[in-house]
């Protein structure tokens, strides 16, 4: 299998791009969207998510790594895993 099959395209890219927007800024967004969709519905179980969300925000906010994290998670989403075990598989077998 060539190198090129395994170069990240576009559309993953731009996916990777989006995780790590998503952790940096969106989590604490997200809860509060929780927190409006359950005062809306009156149900429960979106509290929760909400409570969750929240926590992950503040705590993931705080934290040291956070920059790292979300970059090493964004490569990690852009780059197409799929086809290299495939081509890896295929090679062995």
């Amino acid at each position: 299998m060539t190198t090129k099959a395994l170069r990240p395209g576009p559309r993953r890219l731009l996916l990777g791009f989006m995780v790590t927007v998503y952790l940096l800024f969106l989590l604490e967004p997200t809860a509060w969207l929780f927190y409006e969709l359950y005062h809306l519905s009156g149900i429960g179980l979106i509290y929760y998510f909400y409570g969750a969300f929240r926590t992950a925000g503040v705590y993931f906010g705080l934290w040291a790594y956070q920059w790292p994290v979300c970059i090493a998670v964004g490569v990690l989403t852009a780059l197409p895993w799929w086809n290299y075990i495939k081509a890896t598989v295929r090679g062995k077998a």
